[in-house]
């Protein structure tokens, strides 16, 4: 018989092994590896055991076998760890986009229709802007509801009319993007498809989502660093250094004149940020100043 667990939103579902292999391996764990610490937590799994603590199992687990890879499996933790604020997340989703051939600009009030609109990130893609609405939950188990997607759809929409009767400002509005670090309702889901609204979430979709945004080009927070403390955050932030490959880029020296932090730390978080982040340099995210309508 299988053995039930209890996810972060509260739902019962059977312990799926195949499951937590395949999200071992994405973090860099051998096929080998995965299999074998499965199979040791599948063999203590207590009756109803929480997503949380297997997760936390695994890590220790397989921060035993390999540093790096104990890193990569925190990667929706680290997320969590950027807050309270959602504001580090939207800037974190635009160094994301950047990295995936956007370019990208936080903050950025654009005229609507009926009124003005201060959008989280504005995004460039083959001349087509998007419209994007970044939404931060601190409860892994507090999905983005219907409401938030009607809201997002209504703002896009309010922006789209306005940019659409004045041509000659050549902004061409294709999308709305709702993103968030946890997932979606099934009805925002079905909403969404309707309409046309863009989400990327936590596993949705399928081969677009934040997860395999972030994995596909190792563009880790640098809150999943070990050694990062949450006093460091703001003055990292500030510093423009929001992923673990900001650091691993930068020569030692340039990281601690660029943080002003001291010898120590600095030395600390750049060992551990070469040890999960690739050596090649991916293009700088590029910065747009969309004429404002």
């Amino acid at each position: 018989m299988a053995k039930r667990i209890v996810k972060s939103s509260g739902i019962n579902e059977d312990f799926d092994i195949n499951k937590l292999i395949n999200s071992l391996v994405r973090s860099g764990a051998s096929s080998q590896v995965a299999d074998e610490i499965a199979k040791e937590i599948e063999k203590e799994l207590p009756p109803k055991a929480r997503s949380r603590d297997i997760f936390r199992q695994a890590k220790r687990l397989l921060r035993k076998q390999n540093s790096a890879s104990g890193m990569r499996y925190s990667i929706k933790k680290a997320i969590f760890g950027l807050g309270p604020s959602g504001y580090p997340f939207e800037k974190y989703f635009a160094k994301i986009l950047a990295h995936h051939g956007y370019a990208v600009e936080t903050n950025r009030i654009i005229k609507g229709y009926c009124v003005d609109h201060e959008v989280d990130v504005v995004a460039v893609n083959n001349n087509a802007y998007s419209v994007i609405e970044c939404k931060y939950h601190s409860d892994a188990g507090k999905p983005a509801d219907v409401k938030i997607a009607l809201y997002v759809h209504a703002r896009f929409q309010d922006i789209k009319k306005a940019a659409d009767m004045s041509p000659e400002k050549n902004m061409v509005f294709h999308s709305g993007w709702l993103v968030t670090n946890t997932r979606c309702t099934i009805d925002a889901i079905r909403y969404a498809e309707c309409v046309g609204l863009k989400i990327v979430s936590w596993k949705y979709p399928e081969k677009s989502s934040l997860e395999r945004m972030i994995e596909d080009k190792k563009l880790y927070p640098i809150t999943i660093l070990h050694s990062v403390r949450k006093n460091m955050l703001e003055t990292l932030f500030k510093a423009d250094i929001i992923l673990a490959q900001d650091i691993a880029d930068m020569p030692e020296e340039n990281f601690a004149q660029k943080s002003g932090l001291d010898e120590q730390t600095v030395r600390i978080l750049k060992r551990e940020a070469d040890e999960i982040c690739p050596c090649a340099n991916p293009d700088k995210p590029m910065k747009i100043n969309p004429p404002v309508a």
